[in-house]
């Protein structure tokens, strides 16, 4: 049984043949439906494990495997300091998204998938690890080849950025990014849905929402991704904001 000490181990292990300077620059690959309509609570270092493990599965895959890996590897692909503290922080991580709900509604059957994140989570005292994707996720990371509809980028750009909702609005201008960036892409929405979309507080006021995170995480993303230029626009009804667009003035030069 393990005791609240928890997570301690014996040796510190590179289990992975992967360089991890290469598998920073794997691609992630999800359904769209999984970044623009599921609901969840993962804070910024559960988000780039999961993105993480989810560029560990092809897009053409047609079933889930168990992904082998380590703490050892997991730690530098996430550019986190390896010691026994990060360690023990990435099991707890692990232990709370095996148990953490998310939920993702379907518009053609009109139903929500409510479910966790991880089947299976198992390490061992010499840092390695098994993780098992839950199935419910197979309409969203498996086959996505065949039906399209799905968003590509690096595992290096989520894990540079420190801002949960930096990540979320990232991954948002990713799928609404229809033409590669060979024109201004534009996320629109009113306010309560870029709230839904970023898992902001609910008692936010817009200018709260604005201010606390829709701001903060643009500088974020301006500061550290290359191909994305932000730009915060809003339409008014008499006082109050009822639309807000994020422009990215990025466009790729053609060659």
């Amino acid at each position: 049984m393990i005791k609240k000490r928890n997570y301690l181990w014996k040796s510190d292990r590179n289990f992975n043949q992967e360089e991890f300077e290469d598998q920073r620059y794997f691609l992630v690959a999800e359904h769209n439906d999984l970044i623009t309509k599921a609901r969840h609570d993962l804070d910024a270092r559960e988000l780039k494990i999961m993105d993480y493990v989810i560029s560990k599965i092809k897009p053409i895959d047609a079933e889930f495997v168990t992904i082998n890996t380590s703490m050892y590897e997991l730690s530098n692909t996430l550019n986190l300091k390896r010691n026994g503290r990060t360690y023990s922080q990435l099991a707890k991580s692990l232990d709370a998204m095996r148990a953490k709900s998310v939920k993702i509604y379907n518009e053609q059957e009109r139903s929500i998938t409510m479910t966790g994140w991880f089947e299976r989570a198992k390490v061992w005292e010499n840092g390695q690890i098994e993780l098992r994707v839950n199935g419910d996720f197979a309409p969203f990371l498996l086959k996505l080849k065949d039906g399209g509809h799905y968003t590509q980028y690096y595992l290096a750009d989520t894990v540079q950025l420190k801002s949960k909702y930096s990540i979320l609005l990232y991954k948002l201008i990713r799928e609404a990014d229809k033409d590669k960036g060979s024109s201004i892409t534009i996320l629109q929405g009113t306010p309560d849905e870029f709230k839904e979309w970023l898992g902001a507080p609910r008692t936010y006021e817009y200018k709260r929402l604005k201010e606390n995170i829709l701001k903060k995480a643009v500088a974020e993303i301006n500061l550290k991704i290359d191909d994305m230029n932000l730009e915060i626009l809003q339409a008014r009804r008499g006082r109050k904001v009822v639309q807000v667009e994020i422009h990215n003035n990025f466009i790729k030069k053609k060659v």
